[in-house]
């Protein structure tokens, strides 16, 4: 945690009536981690006000009404995160159906279809546009918390655009926190 977290942290759990270390300790260390610096002064703000009527007593600063304000804040800050890729889930969506016709197409038997998607998750073979493959980094995350077999299973599709959405939200939960803890890595990404 920088200093300014660990201040934040300080002050808001002197704030909460109801804060118990032992329960409550890690998952609020955890949320103040995945919120930025800059942003902890809005988060104290929207707790203080409290717009959305969490708590009935004014003033008052509970655990619950602690975690609702943070919990917006961080899914915020993902859904902007997002927003750059924002189409991505239909994306993969549109390379899974013609990934899963050029497999049906491309093999004889289950056994053929089980090794070419073997190959396909070992990288051994990729699908190629234009000379670069089809499926990015962030596909792959996807895929394999799908798992390759069940995310290539063509009798799979109910909520499948919804599992992938969750997945790239995890994904991008992931890279922030990544880059958060790395600060050579943010450097080098804020030149792109």
């Amino acid at each position: 945690m920088t200093k300014k977290q660990q201040e934040f942290y300080r002050i808001i759990t002197n704030q909460m009536f109801d804060f118990n270390e032992d329960f409550h300790k890690d998952f609020t260390i955890e949320r103040i981690e995945q919120i930025s610096d800059d942003k902890l002064k809005y988060l104290l703000e929207d707790i203080t006000v409290d717009k959305d009527n969490i708590v009935k007593k004014k003033g008052f600063v509970t655990y619950a009404k602690f975690v609702y304000y943070a919990d917006k804040m961080i899914e915020n800050v993902l859904q902007q995160a997002m927003l750059p890729n924002h189409s991505k889930v239909e994306e993969l969506y549109i390379k899974r159906e013609l990934l899963l016709h050029t497999i049906e197409t491309q093999t004889k038997n289950i056994t053929e279809k089980n090794q070419l998607i073997k190959d396909l998750e070992d990288k051994k073979v990729m699908f190629k546009d234009n000379g670069k493959n089809i499926l990015d980094e962030i596909d792959y995350f996807i895929i394999e918390q799908f798992g390759f077999y069940n995310f290539f299973d063509q009798n799979k599709n109910y909520m499948i655009k919804e599992k992938i959405d969750e997945f790239y939200k995890q994904y991008t939960k992931n890279k922030i926190l990544e880059t958060k803890s790395n600060p050579t890595l943010q450097l080098s990404h804020e030149n792109r």
